[in-house]
């Protein structure tokens, strides 16, 4: 296991089998996104410039859209905005973002442990939502963009690291199943 996947897991460490399923399933959530980060974080910097076709853009704006859109799901749910709002016209450091992915990771955790499922919340004027289907549609465009990054980099030639469900469980030490 590599030095950063061992940092991630350490944060998502300590929850008995036991646990409620979601709360595993956010875990992991966190888990991935700081693992691809701290992997990406020791590429050379223009490689965060790489892209491949079918994805979101380059290797960093899609690492930054991800991060911005869970600070964006974290208002939703709580009306707390973390950290300086991520925009889509403005780059920000992976360091920058590994800050932002940790506070909102935490934050979600701590929605998802008290916070009612089915709570409507507004999500603009005009549309509601339920938090369960926030938390679902969150999980949702995480995996999507974590893919899209692993696709950027295999198609440049850069090994990913495994993020998938059966690599945290591993890496959390409550799985020993393999891809």
């Amino acid at each position: 296991m590599a030095a950063s996947s061992s940092a991630a897991a350490l944060s998502c460490k300590h929850r008995p089998v036991g646990t409620p399923a979601l709360d595993h399933v956010l875990r992991h959530n966190v888990w991935a996104t700081t693992t691809l980060l701290d992997f990406c974080r020791r590429l050379d910097p223009s490689t965060l410039e790489a892209t491949a076709a079918g994805t979101y853009g380059t290797l960093g704006g899609t690492l930054q859209h991800l991060v911005g859109a869970e600070q964006w799901y974290v208002k939703l749910l709580t009306g707390e905005l973390i950290g300086a709002p991520i925009r889509r016209t403005e780059h920000h450091s992976l360091n920058e973002l590994s800050t932002i992915a940790a506070a909102t990771g935490s934050r979600i955790l701590a929605v998802a442990a008290r916070d009612d499922a089915v709570r409507v919340i507004q999500t603009n004027e005009r549309r509601s939502s339920t938090v369960g289907v926030v938390l679902a549609q969150l999980v949702h465009h995480g995996n999507e963009h974590r893919t899209q990054v692993t696709t950027i980099l295999g198609a440049n030639g850069i090994e990913p690291p495994p993020v998938s469900a059966w690599g945290y469980g591993r890496a959390t030490g409550i799985s020993e199943t393999e891809e």
